[in-house]
């Protein structure tokens, strides 16, 4: 219980949430939460009271030394009569398979499905406008290979089938895209690597084709964790839910190895 303090109007919060945990000898984990949050106060002269139930949830499974499973889940829900905050419904989930072979420890590949439906509307980078609405189903397959001690190489192909929306009075329409992307990756050290990636996206209703080029250079710390920066020369983001094309720009990277 307390209040959040906003140039644009303090508001109470109520929330109340609960988690589990659950982990086994056979290779199984997995963790949820749930929450619901109540808020009252106004926004701009306007009341602002909303309900909100979230729910999040992922599991692990290692199958063997080579493969894995991962679920990831995440449900929001908001309902309002305020002007200020827009109700609505959100819903992802997503399922990975990782693939390492032991005998060939240079090759990684992961295989990724995704179901997006966000009935709140994407942000637009730089407003406070809620734009593009969607629901998406998403596949895509990641491979990377160790070609020495210093060259890797590596690549992704993806498809977005959705229909979408470009704000919360327009109708729905189909939007599906292809995404292809190639790299090379230079071990510099023992703590520094350079990429330079190359991405070509076509968009098959919209009728226009997205060529963008990325450079990087990632430090290692530690054996499980490298931080990146970069920049993006295009307009669009290798994550396939993004409708917003505002990517260029330098980016942050953040990436967890296992």
């Amino acid at each position: 219980m307390g209040q959040i303090r906003d140039p644009a109007g303090d508001f109470d919060r109520r929330a109340l949430s609960f988690g589990v945990r659950y982990k086994n000898d056979r290779g199984l984990s997995a963790k949820g939460r749930v929450e619901l949050r109540q808020d009252k106060g106004t926004q701009a002269g306007s009341l602002r009271d909303s309900t909100t139930v979230l729910l999040t949830g992922t599991a692990n499974y290692k199958i063997d030394e080579e493969r894995r499973l991962v679920f990831t889940l995440d449900i929001a829900d908001t309902d309002t009569d305020s002007v200020t905050v827009r109700s609505g419904e959100y819903s992802e989930v997503g399922l990975g398979y990782a693939y390492r072979p032991i005998n060939n420890d240079r090759l990684n590949l992961l295989f990724s499905y995704r179901y997006l439906r966000d009935m709140y509307g994407q942000t637009i980078d730089g407003t406070d406008t809620l734009g593009p609405r969607q629901e998406s189903h998403v596949l895509s397959l990641d491979a990377s290979c160790d070609i020495d001690e210093r060259w890797a190489i590596g690549g992704k192909v993806g498809v977005r089938i959705s229909r979408s929306s470009p704000n919360s009075t327009a109708v729905f329409s189909d939007n599906d895209v292809y995404l292809a992307v190639i790299n090379a990756r230079y071990h510099l050290s023992h703590k520094w690597d350079v990429l330079l990636e190359g991405r070509y996206l076509t968009a098959e209703q919209g009728g226009f084709d997205n060529f963008g080029l990325l450079p990087a250079a990632y430090r290692h710390l530690g054996n499980n964790f490298k931080v990146g920066v970069g920049y993006n020369f295009g307009s669009f983001s290798d994550y396939l839910t993004d409708l917003t094309y505002d990517d260029e720009g330098i980016f942050l990277n953040l990436v967890a190895k296992f």
